[in-house]
């Protein structure tokens, strides 16, 4: 730990601290040797030594010309250095949030306070080439203060060793001081974000028209009016620490210097060693305060430096295998299995997922479906490796994600989410940072941007895919939620060959025509990967329209999977994901388009829809479940007027009758396939 404290100058700036080092010692001597000639001078005068007189003066001014020289040179000087161990620090810390395996650095709460305190306080660590050439300055310095008293008095260096008295009660201090700030950590963690929400334009326009501005602004007083009393009756305590430690040192200088006047009038000393004795007691007082100043940006140094080495730690830690890691395949074969999977974020009291059996099959394109905080984007990240599962495995043709290299299996996958970066870079860093080394290809960036269908937007841009976007840069442009958006699929298209691409809600801010032909393109690509490499495609989508279109469909509630299956399977199934697709159908067709599935029956002219529905358990175990009992559907006769996925005059559910749609055109997007649809009968 002081290695790093110690070593950050050099590593940064070797030359500069070294120049700092010798700029320093030399200064030191000088102003402490400059008190030596304050001696000569007022002894020469009082001797009515003229010549000697003389010498002094020009002493002193030599001393203290160099002092002062040394002084501002060493402050520039030190001025750069820290700003160059800034930088090391700075790159550092994105080093480490960057290497983690995990989100747990960036999302659990106990490393989030520690990773706040970091940023907060890194400038101490930065500062601590200074500080250590303070402490030196201050060794030399107090070195030879105490070699100057000895030599007139030596009594009086007791005075320099009282001290301690103040270090110690400000070493107190200073502990008291960083208790209420670790006390008030999470507390400070929401001050930010409250200030973060009422001071920036993303969350303005949401925050007036919802009229909450001054129950926040009321909050933020609240929580920083807890955090101030904290500090305060730390700072109250601190203080009492420090004014005690001080006054004893202070009765000690006192009674020092009427012995020294005493010893004076009684002719035991000279006016200039009286003088120089007074003038470097007031130094050491000055040392005394410097030192407690040091080891106090020295505490505090020290304890960010430890929470860092605790986090670097904690990655390496995580990163630490047994044995070495394996590849990801060239193509998948079997595809990907959770087995018992349970997971719960660091510190959260209930698991979100919860004894998950699952298969996601080679070449499969499935869709994971429920109701918000059912599991659906911790599913996600268990999958793409951004947490491991608390309990159980997830095996990627049957290997241990877990043993898999982290970043290599990160090559094999992209994604596009809903809460997406808006990076305010170029439009050609913006997309080409999902597949860096071919950021610089011209025909890749460009496949990308109209694969998402951000062609026009990029055209429209002053300079095209070089042009400078956000709107915090001069000449920046400002894109649409919808632009940024499709920036961001265009960033997940520039991955080459994956074998796993999950889209989570990425299509959120497009409008309707937009978001078909993007899912068309995505599942062009999804048949291309799945016959060229066995590639799977994970989609989360509240949109049925979309849903529908996947091989497999998996059901989550309450962090289980509670269906799987096609959709066929899960509508003759009768069962929540039946309800669901009824639930938003009828918001587009109306509330007789879509009766519930119907009952398996015997007799002529009726039969049941095939049971191939199976919950997780089911499936592992190569089973069926029986399709749910559901009411039998209205019969009667008519013609298929509004023709679905399945057209024409076919039977729905072996009637004799065809499928009767309500005499309008519609969307074969939403509208329900044709077992779906009323049946009728004769």
């Amino acid at each position: 730990m002081l290695g790093l404290l110690a070593g950050s100058g050099f590593r940064a700036a070797p030359l500069l601290m070294t120049a700092s080092l010798v700029m320093g010692v030399v200064g030191s001597v000088a102003s402490v040797s400059g008190t030596l000639g304050y001696r000569v001078m007022i002894d020469a005068a009082t001797r009515h030594d003229g010549h000697a007189a003389v010498v002094g003066v020009v002493l002193v001014a030599v001393l203290f010309t160099v002092a002062w020289v040394t002084g501002v040179v060493g402050a520039m000087q030190s001025s750069i250095l820290t700003d160059r161990v800034s930088l090391l620090i700075s790159s550092r810390l994105a080093r480490l949030t960057s290497s983690a395996d995990t989100l747990e650095l960036l999302e659990a709460p106990a490393r989030m306070g520690d990773l706040d305190q970091i940023r907060e306080q890194r400038r101490s660590i930065a500062l601590a080439p200074r500080t250590f050439l303070r402490g030196l300055q201050n060794v030399v310095r107090g070195g030879g203060i105490l070699v100057l008293l000895a030599t007139v008095y030596p009594p009086v260096l007791i005075v320099p060793l009282l001290g301690a008295v103040p270090a110690l009660a400000d070493r107190r201090a200073s502990r008291l001081r960083q208790r209420a700030d670790d006390d008030t950590a999470q507390d400070r963690l929401m001050l930010g974000d409250l200030f973060t929400l009422t001071t920036t334009a993303d969350t303005a326009k949401e925050l007036r028209i919802s009229g909450i501005t001054g129950e926040l602004a009321a909050r933020h007083a609240r929580l920083a009016e807890r955090v101030r009393r904290r500090t305060v009756r730390a700072a109250g305590r601190s203080a009492a620490w420090e004014a005690a430690g001080w006054l004893v040192y202070a009765i000690g200088f006192a009674s020092a210097v009427v012995v020294l006047v005493l010893r004076a009038a009684h002719g035991h000393a000279t006016p200039g060693q009286v003088v120089m004795t007074v003038s470097l007691l007031r130094r050491a007082q000055g040392q005394v305060s410097a030192a407690g100043d040091t080891a106090g940006a020295v505490g505090g140094a020290l304890r960010t430096a430890r929470k860092l080495l605790d986090l670097e730690d904690a990655v390496a830690a995580a990163r630490r295998r047994v044995g070495p890691l394996l590849p990801v395949p060239r193509r998948l074969a079997d595809g990907i299995r959770l087995e018992g999977v349970t997971f719960a974020y660091p510190g959260a009291a209930r698991p979100v997922l919860r004894d998950v059996d699952l298969t996601l099959p080679a070449g499969a394109t499935v869709a994971v479906v429920g109701e918000n905080g059912a599991g659906k984007t911790s599913l996600v990240k268990l999958l793409t490796g951004m947490y491991r599962p608390t309990a159980g495995r997830i095996t990627v043709d049957g290997t241990d994600l877990a043993g898999i290299d982290p970043d290599a299996w990160r090559r094999r996958t992209t994604a596009a989410f809903q809460d997406f970066a808006r990076y305010q870079w170029t439009a050609r860093q913006t997309v080409g940072a999902g597949d860096l080394p071919r950021m610089g290809e011209d025909a890749a960036v460009r496949g990308a941007v109209e694969r998402a269908g951000a062609g026009a937007a990029v055209d429209a841009l002053p300079d095209g895919l070089d042009a400078q976007l956000g709107r915090y840069f001069p000449g920046g442009t400002e894109l649409s939620g919808g632009q940024w958006q499709r920036l961001a699929l265009a960033r997940a298209l520039m991955r080459q060959a994956p074998l796993l691409t999950v889209l989570d809600e990425p299509t959120a801010a497009l409008d309707a025509a937009t978001e078909t032909a993007l899912y068309a393109r995505w599942a062009e690509a999804a048949r291309t990967g799945a016959a060229e490499r066995g590639a799977i495609t994970v989609l989360v989508s509240h949109r049925f329209s979309t849903v529908r279109t996947a091989d497999v469909i998996v059901v989550l509630d309450g962090g289980r999977v509670t269906e799987y299956g096609s959709h066929e399977d899960l509508l003759a199934a009768g069962g929540p994901y039946a309800q669901l697709f009824e639930l938003q159908a009828r918001g587009y067709l109306g509330p007789t388009r879509l009766p519930r599935p119907r009952r398996a029956r015997t007799g002529a002219g009726a039969s049941g829809p095939d049971s191939g529905a199976k919950t997780a358990r089911d499936s592992a175990a190569g089973t069926s479940a029986d399709p749910a009992p559901v009411p039998d559907a209205p019969t009667g006769s008519g013609t298929a007027e509004s023709p679905g996925p399945t057209e024409g005059s076919g039977t729905a559910g072996g009637g004799s009758g065809t499928a009767r749609g309500s005499g309008t055109d519609s969307d074969p997007d939403t509208t329900p396939p044709a077992e779906a649809a009323p049946a009728a009968g004769s």
